[in-house]
């Protein structure tokens, strides 16, 4: 087949090999479009972090420390947490350009198939953020056109990556990369679009006041607890997802 021709790197091939290692499948060469696909998503995982773990501490010290306005802080925490995923997330994007020329066009996925390879659980925890915070942020801000900024921006940061995933064709030439496209659908929601981090929204409200009233902190405590609690059960649940049996690359050994 023609992507047996396609041409991928080293790093692409080894990445791709750790990845399907940790989903149950051993190969000592994946195949060529297992390589572009996975490979990229890996290496872009990588890429940009000496930078943005140096920033992302400056960015805490900008969002909580006092003298810096309101809405700056909301601002300079939102736009850091969104440009990070989104820069590895084009990475993504051209691999998969290239990937789709290399196999026939595939079907979409309908909606609720796709949404099951996401994860459900997954999803809930995505709509439970979001919506939360735009219950938090109506009712209990003290700042809330700095917070409702900010969750625009986020949710503005998120859609194109959750539409991508559950709307794009399937990229396969057998059933195993088929099973590997499902797989991706959900890796790319959790990997380049973060939205556990708008949970953090709260705080930076909270912390532009003191002492906090129990009007304000008590749903704000709650919303966090139920937050993360939706976002370990998605956790475990991708946890015990693994790859069926199929070609995923040659083992010599």
């Amino acid at each position: 087949m023609v992507v047996e021709a396609a041409w991928t790197t080293l790093a692409e091939r080894q990445g791709a090999r750790a990845w399907l290692a940790r989903r149950g499948v051993e190969v000592d060469e994946p195949t060529p479009l297992l390589a572009v696909r996975v490979g990229s998503r890996v290496l872009a995982t990588r890429s940009y972090q000496a930078s943005y773990s140096v920033l992302s501490s400056v960015v805490w010290v900008v969002a909580l420390l006092p003298p810096v306005p309101v809405l700056a802080r909301f601002l300079v925490f939102t736009v850091v947490c969104t440009a990070y995923p989104l820069l590895q997330w084009r990475r993504v994007c051209r691999a998969d350009r290239t990937a789709a020329r290399l196999v026939p066009a595939g079907a979409r996925p309908s909606l609720r198939v796709a949404a099951g390879q996401v994860g459900r659980r997954y999803l809930a925890a995505v709509v439970t953020t979001f919506g939360g915070g735009v219950v938090l942020c109506a009712w209990y801000a003290a700042n809330p056109v700095g917070w409702a900024a900010a969750l625009v921006i986020g949710a503005a940061s998120v859609a194109p990556v959750f539409a991508r995933a559950l709307r794009a064709p399937v990229i396969a030439e057998d059933e195993a990369s088929a099973a590997v496209d499902a797989a991706l659908r959900a890796h790319d929601t959790r990997a380049f679009a973060a939205p556990f981090m708008f949970t953090f929204l709260v705080w930076i409200d909270l912390s532009t006041s003191w002492p906090w009233p129990p009007a304000r902190f008590v749903p704000a405590i709650g919303y966090f607890v139920l937050v993360v609690a939706v976002h370990v059960g998605a956790a475990i649940e991708a946890r015990r997802q693994s790859l069926p049996r199929g070609h995923y690359g040659t083992v010599t050994r």
